[in-house]
């Protein structure tokens, strides 16, 4: 019979898919303040979706935990 295993929660700032998310925003934030990030991101969309893409896939496949947003006594 199947049994579905219990998932342990970590702390959400110990997530690889949100730390990735979390540069993306960063970099999203520096791009407000420095026009040579922004130009860079122009010019080179399609190259950076494809990225962030791949590595959100790439990351789903490694996670296994569910996150919780304030980390467990």
């Amino acid at each position: 019979m199947y049994k579905p295993r219990k998932k342990e929660m970590k702390f959400i700032l110990k997530s690889k898919t949100a730390a990735a998310a979390l540069v993306t925003a960063l970099a999203g934030v520096a791009t407000v303040f420095i026009p040579e990030a922004k130009d860079f991101v122009a010019s080179n969309m399609a190259f950076i979706l494809i990225g962030l893409g791949g590595l959100n896939f790439l990351l789903r496949l490694v996670t296994k935990d569910k996150v919780s947003l304030f980390p467990s006594a």
